[in-house]
């Protein structure tokens, strides 16, 4: 009787033994599978960013833009750099500035600063009415086209069909002007 009653309870310890053993395997193969599905997903998030005027929607990954959000970009700082008066000028290029790359933080400046000078010492203001954006989202870059206009006083004095470069990086979450180019082939003057 006595044998019969370690016999059970050798039975018994197996038992919880073998399903101990099996609860140990399966939580075993679910860590490893969601430390597999963790190092895969590691910087594969999506942000979605909301700016104070949204035209379109966009969203960045750890590595990646969208196209949409490149442009948004372009047309933004187009605006601070070609949509100035003297007035205007000098906090649009400081806003300008928080977006240049490192690389780009001396040349950007420069020219804004010449822009300024310019501007007030002509009492000049431009103006760009976008026609054309062709961006490239794998390298980064965007021409625009269009029509940039220059009034002195509440003459305009010039219109000329300008076409510009704009190339990014994108670090961090962020995106940072890398160049500005004016590549217009030809200009068009109109003057008035």
């Amino acid at each position: 009787m006595r044998l019969e009653r370690f016999k059970a309870a050798i039975q018994s310890t197996q038992r919880a033994t073998l399903l101990l053993l099996a609860l140990l395997i399966t939580s075993m193969a679910s860590n490893l599978a969601l430390g597999v599905l963790t190092i895969k997903l590691a910087g594969q998030q999506r942000t979605i960013l909301v700016p104070p005027e949204i035209h379109k929607t966009f969203w960045v990954e750890a590595s990646h833009v969208s196209g949409e959000y490149l442009e948004e970009m372009s047309y933004f700082l187009m605006q601070l750099i070609l949509n100035v008066t003297p007035l205007s000028v000098e906090s649009q290029s400081k806003l300008l500035l928080r977006y240049a790359s490192a690389e780009a933080y001396g040349p950007l400046s420069t020219l804004m600063a010449n822009s300024a000078r310019r501007l007030k010492r002509d009492g000049a203001s431009t103006l760009f009415n976008l026609r054309a954006l062709d961006l490239n989202e794998k390298n980064l870059s965007v021409q625009v086209e269009g029509q940039l206009t220059t009034f002195i006083s509440e003459r305009r004095v010039a219109q000329t069909t300008k076409r510009y470069a704009l190339e990014f990086e994108y670090s961090g979450g962020r995106i940072y002007l890398k160049t500005f180019k004016d590549i217009s082939s030809h200009e068009n003057v109109d003057p008035l």
